[in-house]
């Protein structure tokens, strides 16, 4: 791990700040400044209900500037052990209105949200058995439709392109990897 020295936060935000740090170049003895955008940890989660349908959740993004296919995920606010689950936990009930017992969850993967320019993780669970429980809580922000599809309609909405965020996508594949069904990819 090569040192990264004379860390500056240039320019905060709600959501990250934009930072700097000066790195030795790899085949010179000089040091180069980098640029990053430091953030909190991002979690995720598939929520399977216990008919085994997959909730997807559909809501606009400022980025793109149109609505996105997703699955249920949100920004982890505080640092600990076990806040990326209780994160998960509390994204899926406040997005859905859905939830289920704290041991249902599985921890599918942490991935690098952009090691080029991101210093977070971002940790996509599993949430089997979830149930309606709760009125959903949006966030001021936020305005979401509830989708409830089954894994071979997600899998087609993958495959076509229809769910893009590399983050859900990434989750889903992982999801379908572990526990594939017994359609086929294609239609067939």
């Amino acid at each position: 791990m090569k040192e990264r020295k004379n860390w500056k936060d240039i320019y905060p935000t709600p959501i990250y700040t934009l930072a700097s740090f000066d790195i030795q170049l790899p085949r010179k003895e000089e040091d180069r400044t980098y640029y990053v955008l430091k953030s909190k940890n991002w979690v995720n989660v598939i929520p399977v209900t216990t008919e085994g349908e997959i909730i997807l959740i559909k809501q606009y993004r400022h980025g793109i500037g149109e609505a996105s296919l997703e699955i249920p995920g949100g920004i982890v606010d505080e640092e600990g052990s076990g806040m990326e689950l209780i994160s998960a936990m509390r994204e899926l009930r406040e997005e859905t209105g859905y939830s289920t017992d704290p041991s249902n969850y599985e921890l599918l993967a942490k991935f690098s949200g952009n090691p080029a320019m991101f210093t977070n993780w971002s940790y996509s669970y599993l949430a089997k058995d979830v149930r309606l429980t709760n009125e959903v809580e949006f966030d001021e922000g936020e305005d979401i439709e509830i989708l409830i599809e089954s894994p071979e309609e997600v899998k087609q909405m993958l495959l076509h392109g229809m769910i893009h965020h590399p983050h859900m996508a990434a989750a889903l594949g992982l999801y379908f990897l572990k526990y594939p069904t017994e359609t086929n990819l294609d239609g067939k």
